[in-house]
């Protein structure tokens, strides 16, 4: 009997001591003295891309760059990223690969196997040379195969003789 007492007696005074760190993490919330993560704060692991030209309109016989770029949102390490860029139309002049990964120039130029340290971002750049006058779409896109998560855009760029 006098272990089922002590028994009793040590659950009421953890729920005492629960109730009390209870009311003292309300009463800190109420005067705004504990932070909150941000809800807009990337999870590790999240990444993105972007695609960017440097001029809508270009003459036949100049060059303007493009680029494709990767942004890891979180704070680990991301791997196995590859970023690309549709370019039919267009002439490569030289190209600019990010700091990690492997990169080819064929129908697309894609760079495969980008790691992205944490809230790093890294671009693969071409620059083009137009081969015909007309109205072009370049694609770019950021994926991650192991996953089959990604992002893509395009962007519209007219050449004129």
């Amino acid at each position: 009997m006098g272990e089922t007492v002590s028994r009793t007696r040590w659950r009421g005074t953890q729920l005492g001591r629960r109730a009390a760190r209870l009311a003292a993490v309300a009463a800190l919330a109420g005067a705004g003295l504990l932070a909150a993560a941000p809800s807009a704060q990337a999870a590790n692991g999240d990444f993105t891309g972007a695609l960017a030209a440097s001029a809508s309109t270009v003459k036949l016989g100049s060059t303007f760059t493009v680029t494709e770029s990767a942004l890891n949102l979180g704070n680990t390490q991301v791997s196995g990223i590859t970023v690309g860029i549709r370019r039919l139309g267009f002439t490569v002049v030289s190209s600019k690969p990010p700091r990690t990964g492997f990169c080819r120039i064929a129908g697309s130029a894609t760079c495969s196997f980008l790691s992205l340290n944490g809230q790093e971002t890294q671009t693969y750049t071409l620059t083009l040379s137009p081969q015909a006058p007309g109205t072009y779409t370049l694609q770019g896109w950021t994926t991650q195969p192991s996953t089959g998560r990604g992002f893509g855009a395009s962007v519209t760029v007219t050449v004129t003789s």
